[in-house]
């Protein structure tokens, strides 16, 4: 069963939450659990297996400054080490780590629900009600 951050994390991914609804959700937290969010959204972009293409593509995506550190790192470094910094940022940068990661695990889990997982699947997060 999943469990509160596992539904909302999911329902933006499946565009049953606005970008604006789950800032203000991760906003309400202090920074020591941001930064568990932040994890757990690092968790759940790296399960959808983005392609270093796919996340290349997605950079333009990201409702922030291409000149935001979070955006810097994924332009310069492959994915795996990119996503290792990101987590890694002291807690000023922690919004915007937040904001690049759930907006790649979006792009990422909404082409993989569109490729693998087309003619239905098992997959509780890909079955929210």
């Amino acid at each position: 069963m999943l469990d509160t951050e596992e539904i909302i994390l999911n329902r933006f991914a499946q565009d049953q939450k606005t970008l604006e609804e789950v800032l203000m959700w991760f906003d309400a937290f202090d920074k020591q659990k941001q930064r568990e969010l932040v994890f757990l959204t690092n968790f759940y972009l790296r399960q959808a297996h983005p392609s270093q293409e796919l996340i290349e593509n997605a950079i333009y995506l990201i409702p922030l400054k291409p000149t935001y550190t979070p955006i810097q790192l994924l332009k310069v470094k492959n994915v795996k080490v990119a996503l290792q910094k990101i987590i890694a940022l002291p807690d000023h940068e922690m919004r915007k780590a937040f904001i690049t990661l759930i907006t790649l695990f979006k792009i990422s889990d909404t082409y993989r629900r569109k490729v693998w997982c087309k003619n239905g699947c098992h997959h509780e997060w890909h079955n929210l009600k």
